[in-house]
């Protein structure tokens, strides 16, 4: 008996070894003038840090974690969004793949128990045809702790022109279940849903990514997304 438990643990020692041998670890560090999210800027037009780490099987399995600098509203304190995330990209065919993922997002600074509540869950999944154009859902039960649910969808293209990238983004942020008293609303007239355009200019060069987008949205300046100019810096690094 002692001799199959040596067998089992060798086994999976040798699995496990196997397994790493087959995936990869790769870091990004870099700065941007201002971190937009879903149209609104976090930061109310400061700069930022932003980190994040990726563990990446071949199998299409993938889970790491994001992170920037906010410099959020007048009437909290927040001033970290840390994100975890899990999933899997499934290549249909040459042409088309699936990409599938659940994400955690917190908001860290603030010892309020209502804006620490913020935290939700969201699921997300994206048609990607030859890795540049993406259609895709994202949607969440109890958005920015609400109880309210919410969903996002969104297309995107990119076009490559010599050595950039210019992509072109249009999403839609819908609440599904409205409620004034509990902010699942966009303006006082009682919207649920806004529009979110981007344009992107990307070019990568020696491992550094370099990217200046132009964003705007039909909320407007009360909202923070208004039109927003936004440059960033970021530098990429194979760990494994």
């Amino acid at each position: 008996m002692l001799n199959k438990f040596k067998q089992a643990a060798v086994f999976s020692l040798g699995t496990l070894i196997s397994t790493a041998a087959f995936a990869e670890i790769n870091a990004n560090l870099g700065a941007t003038t201002e971190y937009v999210r879903e149209g609104i800027s976090q930061t109310r037009g400061k700069p930022t840090l932003q980190a994040g780490l990726t563990w990446q099987h071949n199998s299409g399995f993938y889970l790491g974690g994001w992170a920037s600098g906010m410099d959020h509203r007048n009437d909290d304190d927040l001033n970290l969004e840390a994100d975890y995330f899990a999933g899997v990209y499934l290549p249909i065919n040459k042409d088309i793949a699936l990409d599938l993922s659940a994400t955690r997002y917190t908001f860290n600074g603030d010892d309020d128990k209502s804006v620490r509540y913020q935290d939700y869950d969201a699921l997300s999944a994206s048609i990607l045809v030859n890795d540049r154009w993406s259609i895709r859902w994202e949607g969440s039960q109890d958005y920015l702790g609400t109880d309210h649910s919410w969903q996002s969808i969104s297309t995107s293209y990119v076009f490559p022109i010599r050595d950039f990238n210019l992509e072109f983004y249009l999403g839609n942020y819908h609440w599904l279940n409205k409620d004034v008293e509990e902010g699942a609303i966009y303006t006082a007239g009682g919207k649920s849903h806004y529009w979110h355009f981007r344009i992107a200019a990307e070019r990568t060069w020696k491992k550094w990514d370099y990217r200046l987008t132009i964003e705007r949205t039909n909320l407007g300046k009360s909202y923070d997304a208004g039109t927003i100019f936004q440059f960033g810096v970021h530098r990429y690094f194979k760990l494994l």
